[in-house]
């Protein structure tokens, strides 16, 4: 706390004193800004840790600052050439402060002046600890030196071949050759480049970035550091391929009617030099086409090889029109362009007819076990219908009171459970022991090709899986998720099961209910 306030302090007292600011025992340095283009970027180093003499400087070697850990953090002051009061520099439309660099978003005459940086926390001791730049800046006259009289200031490199980076406007120099030249990447010297330009052997990603070189500029009676800046981005070769429409990939889609509906249209753009990417969204309907009116482009990702974007388009309900007409996802480079279609479809009901089929062991009325009102039967009989069907409205199948008297066959068996959404079995030692094993079998089989069908198991309590029973049953015993019945602490329609059958079951259009996560039939099982 007590270090806080001392930094409060020294904060209130250092603003006092900006006006009182003492520049004449910074490092100075004389700096020169030839711009040729108004898109030109500038920087500014502090450097505060480098002891080293400035250039038109003599004897100015040393950096008074009383051992900062981090000098990297610092503030930046202008003081303007017309005269106007020192002031503070901060983020804006006209300078971005990076770590101890001050870039220029803005090009011109107007920012000349006296640059003056120093540590954002420092002591009483440190007023020297400062750099000043005199910056001149003013317009190159003589274009005629540079190549192609294009700008040399943003060079392309390609991966992978050799190149050179070249200091802009270097050669306009009449004994250019003999000069020496101070290279910066994104801000760290490369002490090794003393020449007008750099060879790259191979070109790597690792080339891109910020470069700054600097060399003097005699102008009796005093010498300048003339710097320019030039952006290196490394690319690949120009694509020859067009687009690739990578969604819609199917021409139709089932929809609801009256229901939202969103359309993307993603495509993925081989890298160009000039790129002009063109995305959209069409509809045809009968011999008319026209451009969707109201869309939104995003970018979704980009590398060096290639862009992917997404335009997107939002109806607010499906409608019959709607169906009648295709909606066409175009794409165009400069090579050419790519289109897909995609006709809307109604999406018709599943054609179940029971929420879930419910299979347990079927009791006779001479078992001793039939008069215990927490058996399976009465789980099934009375406390499935009483809290699924009553309460959370679920239609269930239930074979001993949904099929007309006079037995039921296999082949009814079989028809339930294909009209059923979920299959809920109600395991127990009689239950993989007798004949309605087979309603368990018949199930999976018949997941394995209709997706809808999702199946639950319930252990009712424990059992020894016999060794008669089919591949098939124990490999689903193993990955069908299951929920425990615990007796009577299960019985409360609030309780752990209850809860966890309904996340199971198919989504009803209740506030509350969750979206089922059972894992498909075909996704788990690998028979073989």
């Amino acid at each position: 706390m007590m270090l806080y306030l001392g930094w409060i302090f020294l904060w209130l007292v250092t603003g006092e004193r900006i006006k009182e600011m003492t520049l004449s025992d910074c490092i100075t340095k004389k700096l020169l800004w030839e711009y040729s283009s108004t898109r030109e970027q500038f920087v500014l180093f502090c450097n505060l840790t480098q002891s080293q003499q400035s250039h038109g400087s003599p004897g100015s070697e040393n950096l008074h600052c009383s051992g900062h850990k981090d000098l990297s953090d610092v503030q930046w002051y202008l003081q303007p050439q017309n005269g106007d009061p020192l002031r503070e520099i901060t983020n804006s439309s006209a300078h971005v402060i990076q770590k101890s660099t001050l870039h220029f978003l803005t090009t011109g005459i107007h920012d000349a002046g006296s640059y003056i940086c120093r540590p954002r926390i420092r002591s009483p001791l440190d007023e020297a600890c400062c750099v000043k730049t005199i910056l001149e800046v003013k317009p190159k006259t003589n274009l005629s030196c540079m190549p192609n009289n294009s700008v040399p200031h943003e060079q392309y490199l390609l991966l992978g071949s050799t190149d050179y980076i070249r200091c802009p406007t270097f050669n306009c120099q009449s004994d250019a050759q003999s000069r020496q030249v101070t290279w910066y990447q994104n801000g760290n010297p490369l002490l090794k480049e003393r020449s007008n330009s750099i060879l790259v052997d191979e070109v790597y990603e690792e080339q891109d970035g910020t470069y700054v070189c600097d060399y003097t500029e005699s102008d009796s009676p005093s010498s300048w550091t003339v710097r320019a800046v030039v952006q290196v981005t490394t690319i690949v070769k120009d694509t020859n391929h067009k687009p690739d429409i990578l969604d819609p990939i199917k021409d139709t889609l089932e929809v609801e009617l009256g229901k939202p509906l969103t359309l993307n249209c993603t495509a993925r753009f081989g890298y160009q030099k000039n790129f002009t990417p063109v995305i959209k969204w069409y509809i045809k309907d009968s011999d008319r086409e026209w451009e969707f009116p109201t869309s939104q482009e995003i970018g979704v990702k980009s590398t060096k090889k290639d862009k992917v974007i997404s335009r997107v388009i939002r109806l607010k309900k499906v409608t019959q029109r709607e169906l009648r007409r295709k909606f066409i996802c175009f794409a165009q480079n400069a090579i050419g362009n790519t289109t897909q279609s995609i006709q809307l479809k109604e999406k018709k009901g599943d054609r179940k007819v029971f929420d879930a089929f419910v299979s347990y062991a079927k009791w006779s009325s001479s078992e001793s076990e039939a008069s215990s009102s927490l058996s399976e039967e009465y789980l099934a009989l009375n406390l499935f219908p009483e809290v699924l069907e009553n309460k959370y409205g679920y239609n269930l199948c239930l074979l001993e009171r949904d099929v007309a008297p006079g037995g039921v066959y296999a082949e009814d068996i079989v028809n339930m459970i294909k009209k059923s959404r979920r299959g809920i079995f109600i395991l127990s030692p009689n239950y993989v022991n007798g004949p309605s094993i087979f309603e368990l079998q018949a199930a999976v089989n018949l997941a394995l090709d209709d997706q809808r069908l999702k199946l639950i198991l319930i252990k009712f309590c424990s059992f020894q899986e016999p060794e008669s029973l089919p591949h098939i049953v124990k490999r689903a015993l193993r990955v069908l998720p299951t929920v425990t019945w615990r007796n009577s602490k299960s019985v409360p329609p609030n309780s752990r099961f209850w809860k966890q059958m309904r996340y199971h079951m198919p989504v009803k259009n209740s506030k509350g209910f969750r979206q089922s996560q059972l894992r498909r039939i075909p996704e788990v099982f690998h028979l073989k």
